[in-house]
């Protein structure tokens, strides 16, 4: 037996590389979406502010701003989240990894199966 091949026999290194490539990009995009919404939320505000200033109906124009600074309130409080949202991917990813290290494949008397 060819020892450089015994990892592909054993298959568990393919699912940690999967676990942590899975780790690294659920992080960047989570971040890349909350840094790039607020920014872009921003500037689109900036572009149309004179258009909402310029709302005759002072009733309209209050809900729309109203709203807008809803959108944003809401926007900085997902970003209060995001050590929660890192956590959840980490445990999930972490939980996968380990997971995948036992013999969970569905067949009638597998390793630890209890048929």
């Amino acid at each position: 037996m060819n020892k450089n091949k015994l990892y592909e026999k054993k298959g568990q290194v393919g699912g940690a590389i999967g676990a942590v490539i899975g780790l690294i990009v659920g992080v960047g995009v989570a971040t890349l979406v909350i840094v790039f919404v607020g920014a872009l939320g921003g500037q689109t505000y900036n572009l149309v502010e004179e258009d909402i200033d310029s709302i005759t109906n002072t009733t309209v124009k209050g809900h729309v701003k109203a709203s807008i600074i809803a959108g944003f309130e809401s926007l900085e409080q997902t970003g209060n989240y995001m050590p929660i949202i890192v956590l959840a991917v980490v445990i999930s990813l972490v939980l996968a990894l380990v997971l995948s290290f036992t013999n969970f494949s569905g067949g009638m008397g597998g390793r630890g199966s209890a048929l």
